[in-house]
């Protein structure tokens, strides 16, 4: 009876006779083995190598060996890649006897010497080449004449103040504030403090040239979305007059009295909210008058000022009711002498016919034309303490 081969041993001589074999590259003299040693260096060479058996045959449940189908190679194989995907990142090279390193290494010698002398070569024909491993930072692109002009209009909108000039700023507007918070101030002290407002100002600048830009960059301000517009809030007046020149006058009805008067600037627009208190068991008023601003230079004063034009073409009564102008006819417009400018303050005056008499300063006198107007902060917060908002 004739010796059973073995299903394995006929798949493994199929795969060998049928596998191709892979081209040599000849060893160098150094490491072609001798009589004594050529055997042991081929068997640890052939021992390494790795056959294709694993790729063609599979067991089953029942532990019997079966020739693999194309789809299930091609499982395995997709299988295969993913795992090496997944661990290609962390591991570990391959263990290479020194004798073989060291043929790679005289074998590429003659390519790296290659490489080495064209690098040489760009380095010479482009300087910056030598340096490719050296940070350079990116050179800054040059504007176009939008932003150009865009930057000018924020450079020149105001003056930058330095610390110390803030610090006397902030010292002359406290004490402006504490004559303002006695009962019975002297008014001709308190003008004197504001002149001396003015002139610091212009001092500041050391030219003539900074009040307009600095009122127009207010005026036309746009806050972003949480921020609030430029408030203010008229903390002294000299007059009754000057009063009824920039609101309603209707505080000067029978059982009423003016409690506060807000600024709102910004957006090129004007706006004035007037809070009256009615005598008796009434809710305050608020009125409220909206207009265009136009600003131009004044000519022909001793002091740097500015002429503010303001057009009222809307109003908000008491009841919310808004009461357009219509007409040209309509518009009411007044006129102000703006003389300081800071997101802090800002002093103006009604312009008035004889300043000549006073020797041409507005700022003279008893102050009956001079309006102050201070920052306010929370101009809502303080409308609703007043019953207003």
């Amino acid at each position: 009876m004739a010796p059973r081969i073995p299903l394995l041993a006929l798949l493994v001589g199929a795969c060998h006779a049928f596998s191709a074999g892979r081209p040599q590259r000849p060893l160098p003299p150094s490491l072609r083995p001798s009589a004594t040693t050529g055997s042991s260096h081929q068997t640890a060479l052939s021992a390494k190598r790795r056959g294709r058996l694993a790729n063609n045959v599979s067991l089953d449940e029942d532990g019997g060996v079966r020739l693999m189908s194309n789809k299930q190679k091609q499982k395995l194989g997709s299988s295969r890649g993913r795992k090496g995907k997944r661990g290609g990142g962390g591991g570990e090279e391959a263990a290479i006897s020194p004798l073989l390193a060291e043929w790679a290494k005289e074998d590429t010698t003659e390519e790296g010497a290659a490489t080495v002398a064209s690098a040489a070569t760009t380095s010479v024909a482009t300087p910056s080449a030598a340096a490719s491993d050296v940070f350079v930072p990116f050179e800054e692109e040059k504007s176009g004449k939008k932003g150009s002009k865009k930057s000018k209009r924020r450079s020149s909108g105001g003056a930058a103040l330095s610390p110390a000039q803030s610090a006397q700023l902030d010292d002359l507007l406290a004490g402006i504030d504490e004559m303002l918070q006695t009962t019975n101030c002297d008014v001709s002290e308190l003008v004197a403090q504001i002149a001396s407002l003015v002139d610091l100002g212009a001092s500041f600048s050391g030219n003539d040239r900074v009040l307009l830009p600095t009122l127009k960059s207010i005026l036309s301000k746009r806050p972003g979305k949480d921020e609030p517009r430029p408030a203010y809030r008229l903390a002294w007046v000299g007059s009754d007059d000057a009063i009824c020149h920039v609101g309603t006058a209707l505080h000067k009805v029978p059982l009423a009295r003016l409690q506060e008067i807000f600024l709102l600037l910004g957006y090129g627009r004007w706006e004035l909210l007037e809070v009256i208190r009615i005598l008796g068991p009434f809710p305050n008023v608020r009125n409220t008058l909206k207009g265009e601003l136009k600003v131009s230079k004044l000519n022909g004063t001793t002091r740097e000022g500015a002429r503010l034009e303001v057009a009222y073409n809307s109003m908000i009564d008491g009841t919310g009711k808004e009461i357009l102008a219509g007409k040209d006819d309509n518009v009411k417009v007044v006129n102000l002498d703006v003389w300081f400018a800071d997101e802090r303050a800002i002093v103006c005056t009604m312009p008035s016919e004889d300043d000549e008499s006073m020797g041409g300063d507005p700022l003279k006198g008893d102050g009956s034309n001079i309006l102050l107007f201070v920052k306010e902060e929370n101009v809502d917060e303080e409308l609703e303490k007043l019953r207003a908002a």
